[in-house]
């Protein structure tokens, strides 16, 4: 066999090697993100300051609510675009530009709650938390931001599930729950009472999708294109 197609198939098998590794680190992600939004609205609904173990709770909470939903979220939607691979790639692109954009929304709605509560534990004396007018103001900033990030990640939702009912790299059952998915996170800043139900429909996709990206073969992945009539550059 000449050298450079030998070369040529051996970055063939590293680009598999490398695109189902990333799709066990999706499957992973996708798992986390089920976490996320089970455990973390769970501490917001339980937790108490007044408890010692109060401000780690909620801390805990901010955490898995922001920066690891978001982490999770970019590397799930990043392993879906290789997934899929050339079927849909300005779909996937512009999905994984709206997983970033959702993504720094909830990390940024997770930096306002950990600031707004650190300043009323740093200033018990100005009884901030009986204050109506500042509780209308800071719950009006975060469920506004909140509802932000639904409406981006709605938008990915419908991405991907058009990307993957096109290029049937996915699940068609699942495929159709990203898009009824994604038309109710689209909604959720007109109808805030229906965040609950996008929420429960967001673990069910979540976990559905970490079986799909966990399982993945080295066959289902796409294959790179290479020339092998053209000798090795690199």
């Amino acid at each position: 066999m000449p050298d450079h197609t030998l070369s040529n198939v051996r970055r063939d098998a590293y680009t598999r090697a490398s695109s189902l590794a990333l799709q066990k680190w999706g499957g992973f992600a996708s798992f986390l993100m089920a976490v996320a939004l089970i455990v973390a609205p769970w501490l917001y609904l339980t937790g108490n300051l007044r408890d010692p173990s109060g401000p780690f709770a909620y801390a805990l909470a901010d955490f898995l609510y922001g920066p690891v939903w978001a982490a999770s979220l970019v590397t799930a939607i990043f392993a879906l675009r290789e997934r899929i691979g050339e079927s849909a790639p300005r779909r996937m692109s512009l999905a994984l530009l709206a997983a970033a954009l959702a993504a720094g929304v909830m990390v940024g709605v997770a930096c306002i709650r950990s600031a707004n509560r650190h300043y009323h534990m740093i200033h018990p004396e100005l009884n901030l938390d009986m204050s109506t007018p500042v509780i209308v103001v800071w719950t009006t900033i975060v469920a506004g931001m909140t509802a932000t990030g639904w409406h981006f990640l709605g938008w990915v939702l419908v991405l991907v599930g058009s990307a993957g009912w096109a290029s049937r790299r996915l699940p068609r059952l699942l495929s159709v729950l990203y898009l009824v998915g994604g038309a109710l996170s689209l909604s959720v800043y007109l109808m805030p009472d229906i965040e609950a139900n996008v929420v429960v429909l967001g673990v069910v996709v979540s976990i559905w999708q970490g079986i799909v990206l966990w399982k993945a073969e080295p066959g289902e992945m796409p294959a790179p294109e290479i020339d092998v009539s053209q000798p090795d550059q690199a």
